[in-house]
């Protein structure tokens, strides 16, 4: 009996980790969903993996923390070869030397389509059955009037799927939020506004994709939560409710 090779996928939002197995459900591979670096690692533990796809921002630490364990252990001799892929919306020049540094095979930016998902893994299984894989992240997608397209393939009833479980996790983020603005909690605050940002993206919601990244970046200046960034977690929420009110 043949054992599927372990794609380990750690992505703490939910509306993500459900896209990454509603695009990948087709390959023949063991996709196993961690959403922290404690999960991880535990998966890892557990079994090694070909392929890890990662995002940086985790709620208990950094995906880099992650992927420079991971390189040591493969320079060190400790663990089989491994395509660490970083799965992030927010990878800049830093950033990509870090990456560059550890060795990552690639940067695969969020929002991806399905076809870009399905790409970047099936490359990575082939390239360790074959040659070493080159140091070049795949190009960012351009964007696209139509999500079901851009980020689906075209196929509008996978599209209609991931939308209707995304309407019914918004319930979930909205607290969320509400919760870290209660707390004056900013850098929680950021990491909703970060997921939201993408899952907005790819249900071709523009308008409240924009006011997630503004909020993101009011997050992301630090310091106590005031009134702009209420005033922009306000505006998000009510954006994202009309979303769901619309279906």
């Amino acid at each position: 009996m043949t054992t599927l090779p372990r794609v380990l996928l750690v992505e703490d939002d939910a509306h993500v980790r459900r896209f990454v197995q509603l695009a990948l459900e087709d390959l023949d591979i063991a996709l196993v969903p961690c959403a922290t670096l404690a999960e991880a690692r535990n998966a890892w533990s557990a079994g090694p993996a070909a392929v890890v796809l990662t995002d940086l921002t985790l709620p208990d630490g950094s995906g880099l923390d992650l992927l420079s364990g991971l390189a040591a252990a493969q320079a060190g001799g400790a663990a089989a070869a491994c395509r660490m892929v970083v799965f992030s919306g927010g990878v800049d020049g830093a950033a990509e030397r870090q990456l560059a540094a550890l060795k990552v095979w690639r940067v695969l930016r969020k929002p991806a389509s399905v076809g870009a998902l399905i790409g970047c893994i099936s490359d990575a299984l082939a390239s360790l059955a074959a040659a070493p894989p080159g140091d070049a992240g795949a190009p960012p997608a351009a964007p696209a009037r139509d999500p079901a397209v851009e980020f689906f393939g075209g196929d509008r009833a996978l599209y209609a799927a991931y939308r209707q479980a995304c309407l019914a996790q918004f319930a979930h983020d909205l607290a969320a939020g509400d919760a870290a603005m209660a707390a004056a909690d900013g850098a929680a605050v950021q990491r909703v506004a970060h997921n939201l940002k993408s899952v907005l993206t790819m249900l071709g919601e523009g308008g409240a994709a924009r006011l997630a990244r503004a909020t993101e970046e009011l997050a992301a200046e630090g310091g106590a939560v005031g009134a702009p960034l209420a005033q922009a977690w306000l505006r998000l929420r009510q954006q994202v409710a009309a979303v769901v009110a619309a279906g």
